[in-house]
């Protein structure tokens, strides 16, 4: 199962009838896996409908796990975005992830980028898990 994001962190996953993925194993693979299994039977010991049943229980929990995967992402994405509205207007300290310089200032937008919440200080635009004090 893919881990998730710590709060803050870029972790934008895509979903889709052929995007879900769990373990690097997409609804599209177990469903060519399962046909390539039943065109490859020995027609003479073909699989018992018990088999059948089982391996489309397992291509349904793919499919609920991945959609599962992508609420949480949801949420915390959610959840971070929220905690950057609370830091409009506030004067905060950060450090930019790219340079390691620290940033102070007024908070005066929030914007998405990529699917993760940015803040501007000044001309800076940092994500709100790079704040490491508010006041």
């Amino acid at each position: 199962m893919s881990a998730i994001n710590p709060l803050g962190a870029s972790g934008a996953t895509t979903q889709g009838s052929s995007a879900a993925s769990i373990g690097g194993l997409t609804q599209n693979n177990f469903l060519q896996l399962l046909v390539a299994q039943m065109q490859n039977q020995d027609p003479l010991n073909p699989m018992s409908s018990n088999q059948f049943l089982q391996e489309m229980a397992s291509f349904t929990e793919v499919i609920d796990l991945g959609q599962l995967q992508q609420l949480t992402q949801n949420l915390v994405n959610n959840e971070v975005a929220s905690q950057g509205l609370q830091l409009l207007g506030r004067t905060v300290t950060a450090i930019d992830p790219s340079s390691g310089q620290s940033v102070s200032g007024t908070v005066s937008q929030l914007t998405m980028q990529n699917g993760q919440p940015m803040l501007t200080i000044g001309t800076a635009q940092l994500p709100v898990s790079s704040v490491v004090t508010v006041q």
